[in-house]
């Protein structure tokens, strides 16, 4: 069971912890938070623990730039006579039982599986379609206590609900993450919406090969009818037009300025990002058009104020939860403006060989 760019099933959804989750893989406070699973699950077992020393490290490539950690996350774990340390940073693999380095967005994508009450198939499935997106490197191999790992499966489903997804821009798994914050808000915000009709859409064409293998277009649509909200993936149907709110255009040079978080941007990336926009939204003689539109088709003006406030966090929110690659990356035919990483996206240290996507499509099928 796999999704087909705007097909709506999902093997890593069905796989997955509910909710969206609120922490970045590897970071600070997930650290803090996985740490003090990890001494609560180790109280519980000390006996039969007393006497394993076990060590283990995850090293994440290509974190998210906003979080301004370079090119790596890292954490490192010791058990040793019933008791755990816990610390950010990479060890060295002389120093550990088991290293696993992989690349941030697919790592954060498999520590959301969750074991305990999903379908082993399905979950089995969701781990064999992820492993096939990136290059893995392993030093060791894990426990041979059956405690200890009985403790790192609970680790792995406790901390599967707090760790937030990283999708491809615009997918439909990356929609999914849409839905959840605006229904969310707007259940919380019913009364203000109740009265609302409103349309809003997202569209992007020319869609790259790995991230819409089927040629479909990317992007989303809201529609709010009474205070009901449905979230659907692509295209707005046809039966739904005219949106009221429209943005439509070329996928590739909409990438980089639709997953900024803005509440962490600089002067200095501000000041970056309005250049590259200039240059990359910049009026196409031979398209007679800019790449990147905004139109209000339906004639019924802008969205209502009370519905604003449903969309207010959705930009930073969904940039959280989406993947740094660029379809640069894994295209050299796309035309200069659109074909290099701009700074204010990417940390410099970013390494695209952590990713398959010139091998296999975001679905693990042979490209």
């Amino acid at each position: 069971m796999s999704v087909i760019a705007n097909g709506q099933v999902s093997d890593l959804w069905a796989a997955m912890a509910d909710g969206i989750g609120e922490l970045t893989f590897l970071s600070s406070e997930w650290v803090d938070v996985a740490s003090d699973v990890l001494d609560g699950l180790v109280a519980t077992r000390a006996d039969g623990l007393s006497g394993e020393k076990f060590t283990f490290c995850e090293v994440a490539h290509n974190p998210p730039a906003y979080l301004r950690v370079g090119g790596k996350l890292a954490w490192n774990v010791t058990f040793d006579g019933g008791s755990v340390m816990v610390s950010e940073g990479e060890l060295e693999a002389s120093a550990c039982d088991f290293k696993l380095e992989g690349e941030h967005a697919i790592l954060s994508n498999m520590a959301r599986l969750q074991f305990k009450g999903r379908d082993p198939k399905v979950v089995a499935a969701a781990q064999a379609r992820l492993g096939k997106l990136g290059r893995w490197e392993f030093v060791g191999k894990g426990p041979e206590n059956p405690l200890l790992g009985a403790v790192l499966r609970g680790l792995h489903d406790a901390m599967a609900v707090q760790t937030m997804p990283r999708f491809t821009f615009m997918t439909p798994e990356w929609v999914h993450c849409a839905r959840q914050i605006l229904t969310t808000r707007a259940e919380k915000y019913a009364d203000r919406i109740k009265d609302v009709v409103f349309t809003f859409s997202e569209e992007f064409t020319d869609t790259p090969a790995y991230a819409f293998p089927d040629g479909s277009h990317g992007g989303f649509w809201v529609q709010c009818d009474h205070g009901n909200l449905t979230v659907g993936a692509g295209p707005l149907p046809t039966a739904m037009e005219p949106a009221d709110m429209l943005t439509k255009g070329m996928y590739t040079p909409i990438v980089p300025v639709g997953r900024t978080v803005n509440a962490a941007m600089t002067e200095d990336d501000q000041a970056e990002q309005a250049e590259y926009s200039k240059a990359a939204f910049r009026f196409d003689k031979v398209l007679n058009r800019r790449p990147v539109e905004q139109t209000q088709p339906s004639g019924r003006g802008p969205m209502p104020s009370e519905l604003g406030v449903i969309f207010m966090p959705l930009h930073d929110e969904l940039s959280k939860r989406t993947a740094n690659e660029l379809p640069c990356d894994f295209d050299d035919s796309l035309k200069a403006e659109w074909s290099a990483p701009p700074r204010f996206d990417r940390d410099p240290d970013y390494d695209t060989s952590w990713l398959n996507y010139d091998k296999v499509d975001i679905y693990g099928n042979a490209r």
